[in-house]
């Protein structure tokens, strides 16, 4: 009897168990039910991670900031061996760790911290199937400046050729895999942007036969996506997401990485971001500002600036051209100001009569003194937009303000 009725116990034990997983299971479909337009009435830019992976390690690492109403998006490139200590491992170490160790949830997390931005929703894609999709939209057009003809460790040859070029999924697996000895992860990290901005402008042609109720193309319809993603959202939800991704304009995508020093941790290369991480929240903090502009003229083209340094501090105007251009700034040269006297006060001078684009230049070091200077003709900076004069109470971020 005590045997049948520890059986009775076992059996009793195991429903409870089956219906302990039915509930978990009904509780995260739950979180699959905020809705895309739901998030767009709190926050009408839209926030993808996006991550290619292979083998459980994320490959390459972007976060889409899109804003529907000017057709505007940014790419906030994040670096695999971008360094910090990691809530979610407890530990300094490279950020891709917390993806191979904790998984996308808690990846998405440690890159929400990292970027200050909250990103409701995540898209990743093996290799295999990123290969598998770029062929069913028919290749990714790509321009390779020089030919490629190398061999991998593994003795494969890596083959591409020149020029603007359409790849297929073979060929854009060695575009993503390639690396020269001499290369290095930011040469890499670009290559691998390109391909991603390649894919985007491909699901942006391909749009009208994919991105379609499930079931209207029975093998190539919208199924022939979702089979080959993993995502925080329902079905319909990732169906609109996409829609209106697939109208993001791709020849206007504002680029943002992590800029930093590099530095051997524990035997391992990091990219330590600068002023601890605070400089890449305020980039991507810009990045939102401007494509959300109503006017839009702060992100009409790249505009040019050079920077004079007009301190004794040395390397005061590289370290500016670092800065601003990991802010998607277009910098030409840096130079030092003429004369042995220092300048008190930095200042920006608008050659072309854009005091708005002067201002978003001014707001991101916080430089409110600017002047207008027309460029004449003859003159040796006539293809710089603005020049800007670093001066005592330049403090290499910040522009101090004097207290009283």
């Amino acid at each position: 009897m005590s045997r049948k009725g520890d059986r009775k116990g076992l059996v009793f034990i195991a429903l409870i168990i089956l219906i302990f997983g039915a509930l978990v299971t009904t509780i995260v479909l739950s979180f699959k039910q905020d809705t895309v337009k739901e998030n767009l009435k709190q926050d009408p830019v839209i926030k993808v991670l996006f991550v290619l992976e292979d083998k459980n390690q994320a490959l390459f690492t972007d976060v889409l900031i899109y804003y529907p109403v000017t057709g505007k998006g940014v790419l906030v490139n994040i670096p695999g061996n971008t360094g910090g200590l990691h809530s979610s491992i407890d530990r300094v170490d490279r950020i891709d760790a917390v993806y191979s160790e904790q998984g996308v949830e808690a990846y998405l997390s440690e890159i929400e911290d990292f970027v200050n931005i909250d990103i409701p929703f995540y898209v990743t894609v093996s290799m295999n199937n990123f290969v598998e999709l770029s062929d069913l939209f028919g290749g990714l057009e790509l321009f390779i400046p020089i030919p490629v003809e190398e061999n991998s460790a593994t003795g494969d040859k890596w083959l591409l050729p020149s020029g603007r070029v359409t790849l297929d999924g073979d060929k854009v697996r060695t575009f993503m895999t390639y690396f020269y000895e001499d290369e290095s992860d930011k040469d890499i990290q670009e290559r691998r942007q390109d391909a991603t901005v390649a894919f985007f402008s491909a699901l942006k042609a391909n749009a009208g036969s994919f991105l379609v109720k499930p079931g209207l193309f029975a093998k190539n319809g919208f199924k022939e996506i979702t089979s080959r993603l993993n995502y925080n959202v329902k079905d319909d939800d990732l169906l609109e997401l996409l829609q209106y991704i697939s109208q993001v304009d791709t020849e206007r995508f504002e680029y943002v990485t992590v800029t930093g020093r590099e530095s051997n941790v524990d035997g391992k290369n990091l990219l330590m971001p600068f002023r601890n991480g605070e400089y890449i929240k305020d980039v991507v903090k810009k990045a939102i500002n401007s494509i959300v502009s109503p006017s839009g003229t702060a992100n009409a083209r790249p505009y040019v600036i050079r920077i004079l340094n007009g301190t004794k501090t040395q390397g005061l105007a590289h370290n500016t051209q670092i800065l601003l251009q990991g802010a998607a700034f277009e910098v030409l040269d840096i130079a030092n100001t003429k004369g042995e006297d220092e300048i008190e006060e930095t200042y920006i001078i608008d050659h072309i009569g854009q005091p708005e684009v002067a201002k978003n230049i001014g707001d991101f070091i916080h430089c409110t003194k600017i002047e207008e200077e027309a460029i004449k003709e003859g003159d040796e900076v006539s293809n710089v937009d603005f020049t800007l004069v670093l001066g005592k109470n330049f403090d290499g971020r910040w522009v101090q303000t004097k207290t009283k």
